[in-house]
């Protein structure tokens, strides 16, 4: 990894390790004999008013990129805790937990976007999407949907998502920031997502369905919830447990790096490409075999045709990750494989 988006919170540090890693994004980690990741930093504190939003981020003494991140609507699908429209398969009674109001959502969003800066939340169930999504109409009623749009917000998780829901997230131009390793690891029959939800299991993490409703998708770890395996990520949304969702290696490959960069409002349009004229920041990777790979063999979404020049991406399907032989951010080498000294 070349960069990380920091997700801190008061209920999971202090800011003073916010600063800390903030600091790497400062001139003097170049001054060093190595490299270190950049991060985009976020603070995951409820704001009342602009107001309110101005003294928190004045008293952080670090730039964030907005109010959001580990910001609780609800919980977790495994704790029982992520709010539901219905009850737990495996919990009569039992619908999950709302930590915020939609009043509450709605001052925050209203705050936020009068500052031109992102918010956001952490949400889970369809319940607490919905609360979500419902404050942003009452934001947008309060600030102007323009203002909202414009601040590009972003929800962590979103995995249990309707069409409307999907027309919803589209109208405010809000980010989804999925994680596919979720479903990779507790997706499919007689996993946990099925013994908690039953038949709705199913519906989750809609990965194909973000795209072609147009809402802005990116993808990452929720490291340390499951691991740092960008390309097992990449695997994960190829084999989705419902064959519906799944998209290419391609798209899943841009949702990994050039998405990461536009989801946080990234000035520079190059960030996470590799053509002439962007950062120098990139990974080189050792692969057996490079390949074309979609979603469905049955329709091939990106010509397979060398002469169509697609670009290539390692094989996945043989179940082994590529390794990591360098990466690099910004022309400062961060680590260097002994293979590649060798």
């Amino acid at each position: 990894y070349v960069a990380l988006a920091e997700m801190a919170a008061p209920h999971i540090c202090s800011v003073d390790d916010l600063r800390m890693s903030a600091s790497w994004n400062s001139a003097s980690w170049k001054e060093g004999s190595a490299g270190v990741p950049g991060i985009l930093p976020y603070w995951g504190e409820l704001a009342t008013s602009a107001e309110h939003a101005s003294a928190i981020l004045e008293g952080l003494g670090v730039p964030v990129l907005g109010l959001a991140g580990d910001l609780n609507i609800d919980g977790s699908i495994g704790s029982r805790t992520a709010a539901l429209s219905a009850d737990y398969a495996d919990a009569p009674g039992h619908r999950g937990s709302l930590y915020v109001s939609v009043d509450e959502a709605a001052g925050h969003i209203a705050a936020c976007s009068a500052l031109g800066i992102q918010a956001g939340f952490h949400v889970i169930g369809d319940a607490g999407l919905k609360t979500a999504l419902d404050a942003f109409d009452v934001a947008a009623s309060e600030v102007g949907e323009q203002r909202v749009r414009a601040a590009a917000h972003r929800l962590e998780h979103v995995e249990m998502a309707d069409a409307g829901d999907l027309a919803r997230l589209a109208k405010y131009s809000i980010t989804v920031s999925a994680q596919p390793a979720f479903d990779a690891t507790w997706g499919g029959a007689g996993k946990l997502y099925e013994q908690r939800l039953g038949a709705r299991s199913v519906a989750m993490n809609p990965f194909a369905s973000y795209y072609s409703t147009g809402v802005p998708v990116c993808f990452g770890s929720d490291s340390p919830v499951t691991p740092l395996r960008p390309w097992s990520s990449v695997r994960a949304c190829l084999e989705h447990s419902n064959p519906d969702q799944r998209i290419s290696a391609r798209a899943a490959f841009l949702g990994h790096t050039r998405a990461g960069w536009r989801a946080g409002k990234e000035r520079n349009p190059l960030m996470g490409q590799l053509v002439p004229g962007a950062p120098a920041s990139f990974a080189v990777w050792e692969v057996e075999e490079l390949m074309v790979q979609v979603a469905d063999d049955r329709v091939q979404s990106w010509s397979t045709d060398p002469r169509a020049r697609t670009p290539l991406l390692p094989a996945l399907d043989s179940g082994s990750d590529p390794a990591c032989l360098q990466t690099v951010r910004e022309g400062q080498e961060i680590f260097a494989s002994e293979i590649l000294r060798s």
